[in-house]
């Protein structure tokens, strides 16, 4: 049996550990700053998380708080649900009449 990735980063002075599997960048309607979508996993773990560079916060737009799942076992479905957090909102807002802004966008400082 061949040398994994995970076996190489078995080491336990590693901390934090997370291999990653793709990134996929975008804009979100009219806004301007581009977007990107890291998908990745743990090492042992099949499951794909995913983490965004910015997160979409509309002020006072209802039902906001929405939870979206944060990872899947397939890349396709965890892709969608990171789309699905930020198209969400923003259509919503489009839908009340909002006009896009820039500001609704929050950059991910974890990212």
């Amino acid at each position: 049996m061949g040398w994994t990735i995970d076996d190489a980063v078995s080491s336990r002075t590693l901390r934090d550990v997370k291999i990653f599997v793709s990134e996929v960048s975008f804009r979100l309607g009219n806004l301007t700053p581009k977007i990107r979508v890291r998908l990745f996993r743990y090492p042992g773990d099949k499951e794909i998380y995913f983490e965004q560079s910015h997160f979409v916060k509309i002020p006072d737009q209802k039902g906001s708080d929405q939870t979206f799942l944060k990872s899947d076992k397939d890349e396709a479905y965890a892709l969608t649900h990171a789309v699905e957090a930020l198209t969400c909102p923003y259509e919503a807002a489009l839908g009340e009449g909002r006009e896009p802004s820039d500001s609704w966008l929050i950059v991910n400082d974890d990212y």
